[in-house]
């Protein structure tokens, strides 16, 4: 099935990898107001209007091209089930590390547990290294969700590190692209 709406950018057996569009914006904006998505990614819900925000101001909107947060779309039935992809990884100045990515992989509440977030990460590390020539793919974690770390961890990340805040901690994973080392 083709997507409603948006260019595919990348795909995996299950899913479609686009640009978001206005028509995404509920979904998204349900995913941000959702309790259990936002556990460990701010610890509270967003209000419409925050999410609102967060939709047309965040890490959806491309950057050099292919860097953003995109529409992750069920083939199946063109439901929007989430958005996962790659965009910068700075440094502690604020510069974009070259060669680095950083990974996302947020899907919503009724979509766990059916391997969603493995498939799409498995795709965004095959385009990151053989697409884009990548060195090195990075993420953060929030200490506790477990899930997310054991999804990561079959990915093939290290933890490089736990970075301790003061209310919340991270962990802070790496996968090296194995051409470079």
């Amino acid at each position: 099935m083709e997507p409603k709406n948006g260019k595919i950018i990348l795909e995996s057996k299950r899913l479609f990898f686009r640009l978001h569009t206005p028509d995404d914006m509920d979904d998204f904006c349900a995913m941000e107001q959702d309790p259990e998505v936002r556990r460990y990614v701010g610890g509270k819900p967003r209000t419409r209007v925050e999410a609102e925000d967060r939709f047309v101001n965040g890490p959806m909107q491309p950057h050099d091209g292919f860097w953003a947060m995109w529409a992750t779309i069920l083939k199946a039935d063109n439901q929007y089930v989430g958005r996962c992809g790659l965009y910068p990884h700075y440094n502690e100045a604020g510069k974009i590390i070259e060669g680095d990515a950083s990974m996302g992989l947020y899907i919503a509440h009724k979509y766990w547990r059916k391997g969603f977030a493995t498939e799409a990460g498995r795709a965004l590390i095959r385009f990151g290294f053989n697409t884009h020539h990548l060195k090195r793919i990075v993420t953060m974690i929030e200490v506790g969700n477990d899930a997310s770390v054991h999804i990561i961890e079959k990915l093939g990340f290290t933890l490089s590190q736990t970075e301790h805040g003061g209310y919340r901690s991270f962990y802070h994973y790496v996968l090296e692209n194995p051409v470079y080392n």
